[in-house]
């Protein structure tokens, strides 16, 4: 073999190691273990506070804990078989999926029933169960913004590209939530297509016409939707109003102050019989006053270490699909996870946000960790030896 066709040989197999997933992590052990521990924990905290709805009635809650560790047992399956699939392929299906998420989120409001809390039109009802489409939709947004910002390349940098294609793709996303009404849910969307966008390369000043669209838009539907327009005022007035819109919030924090630094153990917690929805809203509450401080900064904790991880891998992705997935999966998880602590915790006023992977709910927790396998697989193709 001469020395010229050996370095055509060596130069072709160092292209080919170039194109296949590195080999360290085959998957990321950090990303694993929050796989599995965060909705495995939730199980048992959704066990304990599904407690006072289920009173005598033990059967009903065996019911409840074997449907949620179904869903988290099949999510982490579904995680893992993702983990498995080159996130690339999300690329060709970004936009098919993403019409059919904006389907769902029009279709939801003609067709859900309006007899759910606040006369909300957020699910359809398959039986027993319930399909919530604003969770599908979020992960249909964060890959089809991915897929154009990725097409579009440097182009990202004009308004045509920024305002219209982008900005446009997050505002029809955002617009169907805001009117089933949920504000809160619309919010988060509304803030990881705002960084997704900027970290695709969107000058600033061109995406500051975007709140100046979605705050507008945000205020009337709290105009509009009157137990919206009591929880802020409530906030903003620091009156508690322990009779109506305050109660949840005072319950959570008394909560969250009764566990103290170990809290009363696992099921012993008593405000969860006076916290409305304890096992989806207002677990925190329930983990703050059964594990106390250690609990709470534990899953703290988690959620950072999965922020922190994630932007390592946006930074080690290989191209700017994989870079967006990752910005835009831990932005989503992290986010929505910090709204739901800071309304626990007296914050921010009181929204319907659920905690990620923990919080009672099919929907929400198939999603997040369909999000998780797909950062998974990103992990897998960036070089994140460096970053460990």
């Amino acid at each position: 073999m001469s020395a010229e066709h050996g370095a055509h040989v060596s130069a072709a197999r160092g292209a080919r190691a170039l194109r296949r997933p590195t080999s360290w992590p085959a998957r990321d052990p950090y990303l694993l273990i929050l796989t599995v521990v965060l909705p495995l924990g939730g199980v048992v905290l959704v066990a304990s506070a599904r407690i006072p709805a289920v009173l005598g009635e033990s059967s009903l809650l065996e019911r409840v804990t074997v449907q949620q560790m179904v869903f988290a047992v099949a999510g982490v399956v579904l995680a893992l078989g993702l983990s498995a699939v080159d996130y690339h392929r999300y690329a060709r299906i970004a936009l098919p999926a993403l019409a059919a998420a904006w389907v769902s989120l029009i279709g939801v409001l003609f067709v859900a029933d309006a007899t759910d809390l606040f006369a909300a039109r957020r699910w359809f009802r398959i039986g027993d169960l319930t399909v919530q489409p604003s969770e599908f939709a979020k992960i249909a947004m964060i890959m089809a913004l991915a897929a154009l910002a990725q097409k579009y390349g440097g182009a990202v940098h004009s308004w045509r590209v920024s305002i219209l294609r982008l900005g446009g793709v997050m505002v029809l996303t955002v617009l169907p939530i805001l009117l089933e009404p949920d504000l809160g849910t619309a919010i988060t969307v509304g803030v990881v297509g705002f960084v997704m966008i900027f970290a695709a390369g969107a000058r600033l000043h061109h995406l500051l016409i975007w709140p100046a669209v979605l705050v507008p838009a945000a205020m009337l539907s709290i105009m509009r939707n009157a137990y919206q327009r009591e929880r802020l005022f409530t906030f903003l007035s620091g009156d508690p109003d322990l009779a109506r819109t305050g109660y949840q919030a005072a319950q959570a924090q008394i909560a969250m102050g009764s566990g103290g630094v170990t809290g009363r153990g696992l099921g012993l917690g008593t405000q969860k019989f006076l916290l409305p929805i304890p096992d989806s809203d207002a677990i925190f509450a329930v983990l703050g006053e059964e594990f106390g401080l250690v609990g709470t900064g534990t899953v703290l904790v988690l959620f950072l270490a999965l922020f922190v991880r994630g932007i390592q891998i946006a930074a080690a992705s290989p191209d700017v699909f994989g870079r967006l997935l990752a910005v835009g999966i831990v932005t989503q998880l992290a986010f929505q996870a910090f709204v739901n602590m800071a309304v626990v915790t007296g914050l921010v006023p009181v929204t319907g946000i659920t905690l990620p992977f923990i919080s009672r709910g099919g929907s929400s927790l198939l999603a997040s960790l369909v999000m998780m396998g797909i950062l998974l697989n990103v992990a897998r193709h960036a070089d994140l030896r460096r970053k460990a």
